[in-house]
């Protein structure tokens, strides 16, 4: 299986915990969690069809200094 359906998949699973939460902070986490598998979803999608490196993480690149390609 490809990873970008690997990390929908885990979204997927937050998305319907967070549905099935009674509590908002839980609820919000779960969401947020969900939303950044997405985004890794996409990214990765993006990154099959261009060929081109990714950019690296912005938190990567703010320690180690924006010419190292993560």
């Amino acid at each position: 299986m490809p990873r970008e359906q690997d990390y929908r998949k885990h979204a997927a699973y937050l998305l319907n915990l967070a549905s099935r939460s009674s509590m908002t902070a839980d609820k919000s986490h779960l969401l947020a969690m969900a939303e950044a598998w997405l985004d890794l979803a996409e990214r990765s999608q993006k990154h099959l069809r261009t060929g081109r490196p990714r950019d690296g993480h912005p938190a990567i690149r703010a320690k180690l200094g924006d010419g190292v390609d993560a």
